[in-house]
């Protein structure tokens, strides 16, 4: 006798996967550690190119000269220890790490955009015919804090609803 096969769906609480538990650590960590990099990198780079056609670097901001460069490295350090080491209350200071640098680098990157061009005018009305180009834009650090935002970001969001389903008895 042959049997037929019944497909069923899953019940909802079956078919729910929720995230890795290794998910969001290892998001904050990598946004700790481009935190790090882009806190103390360069953030703004001023060029400019004379009639000649030769490019000059004519100034340059770095995050490694600021109070706030290195407060953005710090909180990074912190968002990578809080995943290395483990006590009880270190998913909170993860937490906190995280969204404490996401604020901040959201801040200094607003603050670096008007800073680049505030530069550009200024050079702009004192320049006259000195020069046939000129750019202030982000640096290699900018780009770095602008990633780490992100991974930060998507790091903490991860961790929250991780924890959410751990409550509802939903992860394992």
């Amino acid at each position: 006798m042959a049997q037929a096969v019944i497909d069923r769906p899953p019940s909802a609480a079956a078919a729910y996967i929720s995230f890795s538990p290794r998910l969001a650590p290892s998001l904050i960590a990598i946004g700790g550690l481009l935190s790090i990099a882009g806190g103390l990198g360069l953030w703004v780079r001023v060029t400019s190119v004379d009639a000649s056609g030769i490019a000059h670097q004519t100034s340059r901001l770095t995050g490694a000269g600021t109070t706030t460069g290195w407060l953005i490295a710090v909180l990074g350090a912190a968002a990578i220890a809080s995943t290395v080491i483990h006590f009880p209350s270190s998913r909170w200071l993860r937490l906190v790490a995280s969204v404490t640098a996401v604020v901040l680098i959201a801040l200094r990157l607003s603050d670096l955009s008007s800073l680049a061009s505030a530069m550009a005018f200024h050079a702009g009305a004192r320049a006259g015919t000195a020069f046939t180009a000129y750019h202030a834009g982000f640096g290699w650090g900018a780009w770095a804090m602008t990633l780490a935002l992100v991974v930060l970001a998507l790091g903490t969001i991860v961790a929250l609803l991780r924890w959410l389903d751990e409550r509802k008895g939903l992860a394992p």
